[in-house]
């Protein structure tokens, strides 16, 4: 733990100095990284990556793929010696840190040449900071709950409106088929790996209750204000742990609950949609029984506030002028509807594209998957991704969403409650506390 949290303080004090000046270098040569480390998804960027820079006369381009366990400590490293990578590929929170170090050039030219009204405003949103947007968005993370229709069917339960309806749903599909004594079928993961998994898990319900951790119009402190809500979502979510989730979830990362829910040892898991292609890959007659609903809210007077969502986009860093305008230019040629349409299907209902136009095309459209799940992608577009936050970046980009990502301070909370060390309450609180901490060495 103390390694983990030194981490954290690494990460703070670069944000509390100075960065250097990224080195200078021949225009015709850039740096490009990826989070996307799966060769599906890796492969199509290379490819096209090769195509645009055909477009520039000279130029050549250094592809990298950068784990994202490993991400924050390489960006660091970059970001000390003058080698940021001219074009980066990552999520909103890497994002958020670089730009507040200034590390960032404005994309708001190239989102306009493209088209504003093409991208989904939520996505743009979320990246913008001082009148600019700061990153391209690429395709759209969310996450609703997957579930087992052939289990819901026999089992005669209904789509479930509230907490209670679906603590409910989730005791009476954990099922003891061989009369062991161990469950043989449990009704809902509720994954508590304390890297990334354990916020992710607590913040959907949290968000559910209308809870943020700034306020979204006044980008103000919030989480403390949401004591109760916080405390009653983390109660709630280890109550499903305790009555219907595999003990051992209490360490689950992504892998762990997917392929449990592919194998039809879960009925129901809390999901980004990467369940689709590890289906067709591991066990293809589960794809028939597969849907999606949105989390719902503590009540069934009304649906869940917010969601837990995010996406992938580019960001150029500053360097030279003749590298800023390379990177742009090679961007806005990675833009055509096909080539984002083709990024997306690279790991299709994972990844939902954030332009309309790609959306649209016959490239994505045209996807056997996108065809056959076109009842849950409706599902997801209309429910699902119309509200949705990020944590710490509720107004906005924030630093402090990077620190969440890379502590776990959060996990750490959160298996102590579930492991009956403290409180729930004092789980919330202790988080709270830590919150609090990260932004004030942040300077937020």
């Amino acid at each position: 733990m103390k390694k983990i949290l030194n981490y954290g303080v690494a990460l703070a004090l670069l944000a509390t100095s100075g960065l250097s000046t990224v080195t200078a270098a021949s225009a015709e040569e850039l740096t490009f990284w990826t989070n996307l480390t799966t060769a599906s998804q890796a492969d199509v960027i290379k490819a096209q990556i090769d195509e645009c820079r055909a477009e520039q006369d000279g130029l050549t381009v250094n592809f990298e793929t950068i784990p994202f366990g490993s991400m924050y400590t390489r960006l660091i490293t970059a970001m000390r010696n003058g080698s940021t990578p001219d074009i980066m590929n990552t999520l909103e929170g890497a994002v958020a840190f670089v730009q507040s170090r200034d590390g960032l050039v404005p994309l708001s030219d190239v989102v306009d040449e493209l088209g504003r009204d093409d991208f989904r405003k939520s996505y743009l949103d979320a990246v913008s900071k001082d009148g600019d947007v700061w990153g391209l968005p690429d395709w759209a993370l969310h996450q609703e709950v997957w579930y087992r229709k052939d289990l819901f069917e026999k089992a005669g339960i209904a789509i479930p409106k509230s907490w209670d309806e679906l603590l409910a749903a989730a005791k009476k599909l954990t099922v003891d088929e061989n009369g062991d004594g161990t469950p043989d079928v449990y009704g809902f993961a509720v994954p508590m790996g304390r890297s990334l998994v354990a916020p992710q898990t607590f913040f959907q319900f949290f968000y559910s209750t209308g809870g943020t951790i700034f306020d979204p119009q006044t980008g103000d402190y919030a989480f403390d204000k949401y004591h109760d809500e916080a405390v009653r979502a983390l109660t709630f979510m280890l109550d499903l742990y305790k009555e219907a989730s595999p003990p051992a979830s209490v360490e689950w990362t992504w892998n762990d609950f997917r392929n449990g829910y592919v194998q039809g040892k879960l009925a129901m898991t809390n999901e980004w949609g990467a369940v689709v292609l590890i289906a067709a890959e591991q066990n293809p007659s589960m794809l028939d029984n597969m849907g999606v609903f949105p989390m719902p809210g503590p009540s069934a007077d009304k649906p869940a506030a917010a969601s837990l969502n995010g996406g992938y986009y580019y960001l150029v860093a500053k360097s030279t002028p003749e590298r800023e305008t390379a990177a742009k230019k090679l961007l806005k040629c990675m833009y055509t509807p096909e080539r984002v349409a083709a990024r997306a299907n690279s790991r299709p209902i994972f990844a939902v594209p954030a332009t309309q136009s790609a959306f649209d095309s016959e490239t994505y459209q045209s996807n056997e998957y996108v065809k056959r799940f076109k009842p849950e992608l409706e599902t997801i577009f209309g429910q699902v991704m119309e509200h949705w936050y990020r944590y710490g970046q509720e107004a906005g980009l924030n630093p402090l969403t990077g620190q969440i990502e890379a502590t776990t301070f959060i996990g750490d909370a959160i298996q102590s409650a579930a492991l009956g060390r403290i409180t729930p309450e004092e789980a919330i609180t202790q988080i709270d506390s830590q919150l609090q901490y990260q932004i004030s060495i942040l300077g937020n």
